[in-house]
This record gives C-alpha cells, structure tokens and sequence, in this order.
C-alpha cells in the first residue's frame, strides 16, 4: 500500500442487518474515503446508519446478523471477505474504536494499566519494563500529569473525561492507521468536550492518523474535520471538504442540519430546525428518503433513482440541491 492509497475505502457500500427471517437494508450504497492524516466527519441524526458503518468495519457482528455488500477495504485488505483470523490481526493494530461511553467499555475489575498492557499483548512482545513504560507514555500523551498514579486506579475511580482519555490511550497503543471515534464526547461536559477533541486532534497530526469521528454535532466536527460525509436514512447525502460543505451546504438536509446549530437567539426567534423524523428501516420508499422532510421537494423525488452529482470537489445526492 503507497502513502497515497487511501486507508479506509468504501464503495457502494450497503449493510443489512437480520431481523428474524427477513434482511433489512440499514446503508444503502455509499461511497466515501479516508486518507493517511486526514480527519473525516460522519454527521447524521439518530438513526441514520453512522454507528452501523463504524461496526462493519470493525465486523463487531457476526455475517449471520449484519450482511455486508459491495467493497470496504482498510489498508488495502478487504474487510468483506476477511477471515476471523484476519480481523483479530486488523483490530487495535490497523484500527481501533472508542465508543460514546467509555464505563461500558472499560473492565471494572482491572486496574488502568492491566487494561492497556492487555491490548499491548495482543500485537506486540514487549517485556514486562517496556510494556510498563509503554503504558506510562501512552498515558502522558494523554494529558495526564501523574501517569504512574493513573495507571494503578480502576475504572471507578476515574471522572468520565479521565476514563475517555484512558480509552484513547488503549486505542492507539499498537499504533493503528485509523481511528474510529463514536460519538465519543456527548456524555462529557463542554469543558472535559473539548479537552479530548484537543487531544485527539494534537494525536492525530503528530501519529498521521486517520480518524473517523461519528458525532451528529456539526458545529463539533465542523472545528476539527478535513472531510465530511452526511447521512440520512442509510444514504450519503452530501461529501466533501468541511469547509466547503459548511459554508455552502449543497443538500437541503445538510442545510437543515446547520440550521439547528446553537447560535444567538434572533430578536427572539426560535431556530428553524427540521420537521419530521428520520424513517425507519422497515419503512424506507424509493426515491429520496429525506423528501418527507424537505420544502424543495417535487413529485419526482419521492419516484426517481437519485443519484449522485459532483459539484465543487462534492457529492451530493439530491434532484434539486441548493445553489
């Protein structure tokens, strides 16, 4: 694999998951990639498929519950066809994932250090004074002034900001090209918010990593992202550079998205929003899935097979995007 090739590559990418005898579409044909460094920022309401994504590319559930079709590669291995041997390899040494609530994650039982050594053993023969030392590094990376006191406490004893950071630190312990961050900072206070986002961000440009951060804040992922890619109802809707896409959303759903950022009131005005709710998967239509909800809409969208337009250094999955 060349610097050049992509880490993550997904092309018309579509997960369904198995609900007793029948196979429901979750993602539906989407396309996206992530570069060596780059930070790319999957938004979307509850719902919409982010998590799901995260999961097949980890392959955190078996084929006989989550059916994946089309092409996922990581490094330049197909996830798809991989065996269980092959993704016990690729996780924690090629890619790693820290989850919105890291108190689930984390043994209750084992100290700091015990649950970082653990996944140090995994891909690595270290000795017991490296493997120590290691740890005392990857926790002082982490912002933590006194590593050796944090690394003998356990999971209880942590404020919900340390657990995450000590979460952060099992993560990238065997250096991993890509970074799977779920909603990784809703359960934090703003202040504690933005301390882990620094951290990831500072350990992103320092390691070359590539991070796929799943967040449905976009004022959040519009501050740290190179990229963005939003989906609604299983579909990418809209991708590109962030700051395009912020400036001069081309989706009406991107545009609504923005409208519900937190901004100062307007004499008085309540925030535009979104009506509607995102569908469920066993009630998807044809044509675009977010028509319900969408004041451009014209009879054809809710028939047509939308596809995808190219504008700007963009995609954009919509019949009337904005101009």
């Amino acid at each position: 694999m060349s610097a050049a090739d992509p880490i993550l590559k997904a092309e018309k990418l579509s997960l369904f998951i198995r609900q007793e005898a029948q196979l429901l579409k979750i993602v539906d044909n989407v396309d996206f990639s992530i570069g060596r460094g780059e930070f790319f920022g999957l938004v979307g309401e509850s719902g919409s498929g982010k998590t799901m994504i995260a999961r097949a590319i980890m392959r955190m559930m078996p084929p006989a519950r989550l059916k994946i079709t089309g092409s996922l590669s990581l490094a330049g291995i197909d996830i798809v066809s991989a065996s269980k041997g092959e993704m016990r390899r690729l996780r924690g040494k090629t890619v790693s994932m820290i989850f919105q609530e890291p108190m689930t994650s984390l043994n209750p039982i084992m100290t700091v250090e015990q649950q970082i050594q653990e996944a140090l053993r995994v891909h690595q023969t270290l000795n017991a004074a490296a493997r120590k030392e290691r740890v005392h590094k990857l926790l002082s990376d982490v912002m933590f002034a006194d590593p050796s006191k944090v690394s003998g406490l356990y999971p209880h004893e942590l404020s919900g900001g340390m657990r995450q950071r000590v979460m952060i630190a099992i993560a990238l312990a065997n250096d991993p090209l890509l970074l799977i961050a779920d909603e990784p900072t809703t359960a934090l206070d703003v202040t504690i918010q933005q301390e882990v986002m620094e951290i990831l961000g500072r350990l992103q440009r320092s390691h070359s990593l590539a991070v796929l951060f799943i967040s449905h804040d976009l004022a959040l992922v519009n501050r740290y992202a190179d990229h963005i890619g939003v989906l609604y109802g299983g579909v990418l809707m809209e991708h590109g550079p962030c700051a395009s896409v912020i400036a001069r959303p081309a989706h009406p759903y991107t545009s609504g998205l923005l409208s519900c950022m937190p901004r100062a009131r307007i004499a008085g005005a309540r925030q535009r929003g979104i009506d509607g709710v995102v569908p469920r998967v066993d009630d998807w239509f044809d044509g675009c899935r977010f028509a319900p909800r969408c004041d451009r809409k014209t009879p054809e969208c809710t028939v047509a097979n939308v596809v995808s337009v190219l504008r700007d250094e963009r995609s954009v999955k919509c019949l009337h995007p904005l101009p």
